[in-house]
């Protein structure tokens, strides 16, 4: 490698350990490799870090590496690594509860969970994948399912915000908080819909082309639709079951649009935070991927003027 490609393989670890820095989350040499957006070797990688430690543009604690001296996020990111540990089984428990609903066809878990940075307070999030054109009618049973598990206070683990169907696993924001989300979320359940979920989105290649989707090393991935899953699917079929979807996609984006008024946010962002089409249901509120990409531009500026 070259000078100028070893100054710019420096600069783009920079930058990937600023990404999680607004997340108060150190890396590890794995991570930062997975994550760079370079091509980069195991060597090119080392003697890059080695140089950034020479010069105090990075830091190192125990296996972790950090551009600031906050030496307390390691010590939190191992208490949530055993919190996450913890969690992960009920998770995938959930998943396979999740799994046996009508029309689902992929469940994997995502968020905070699925890169093992779960806290206390922390949700438990799911990534759904459905049936063409079943879409709401599948998201309509499942959320009334968690409508029930408030009874027991378990609403917190069936964290269900994000569905796309079959026909529509391209997905329409393309940036590098979308690209990290997709490549570390956990497959529990339908092999062939996150093999076809990774392959619409060769695009996240061009944001990290280190990372191999969780797919690849999860060996824990469920196939099986229950005979009573098979019967409830044959409820909806045909006409009959395109009415339902289309009654529920209508419902929903009515209720949502009148809670996301109520609750003060801005209506501008409704159709990005709240995207409701046949194929996708979005329910990210509070703006939030905005905000980390807002943050993290901040860092890069700041960076820029040190």
């Amino acid at each position: 490698m070259g000078l100028n490609q070893m100054e710019r393989l420096q600069q783009e670890i920079i930058k990937t350990l600023l990404y999680f820095e607004v997340f108060s989350f150190p890396l590890n040499r794995e991570e930062i490799a997975r994550f760079c957006s370079l091509k980069v070797s195991g060597d090119d990688l080392d003697r890059a870090l080695a140089k950034l430690l020479d010069e105090g543009s990075i830091h190192r604690y125990g296996h972790y590496f950090l551009v600031g001296k906050q030496k307390k996020w390691v010590e939190e990111r191992e208490e949530k690594r055993v919190i996450s540990s913890r969690l992960m089984e009920k998770a995938r428990r959930n998943a396979q509860i999740i799994s046996q609903f009508p029309f689902v066809r992929g469940v994997a878990i995502s968020g905070s969970l699925s890169k093992w940075s779960a806290d206390d307070k922390a949700d438990i999030d799911f990534f759904i994948i459905t049936r063409s054109g079943r879409l709401w009618i599948c998201r309509s049973l499942l959320h009334f399912f968690k409508k029930l598990t408030y009874l027991a206070g378990l609403q917190h683990q069936f964290c269900m915000n994000y569905f796309l169907d079959e026909d529509e696993l391209e997905l329409k924001d393309k940036n590098l908080f979308t690209a990290i989300e997709s490549v570390t979320v956990i497959p529990l359940y339908g092999t062939l819909p996150h093999r076809m979920f990774f392959d619409r989105n060769a695009w996240l290649n061009d944001f990290l082309p280190n990372a191999y989707p969780a797919i690849h090393l999860n060996g824990e991935i469920n196939n099986r639709r229950s005979t009573l899953k098979r019967i409830t699917e044959g409820l909806f079929p045909g006409k009959w079951g395109d009415a339902f979807n289309r009654f529920f996609l209508r419902l929903t984006i009515w209720w949502w649009r009148k809670k996301f008024k109520a609750r003060g946010y801005p209506m501008e962002f409704f159709a990005q935070d709240f995207r409701s089409t046949t194929g996708e249901s979005k329910n990210h509120p509070n703006d939030y991927q905005r905000r980390i990409l807002r943050a993290y531009a901040k860092k890069l500026k700041d960076l820029g003027r040190g």
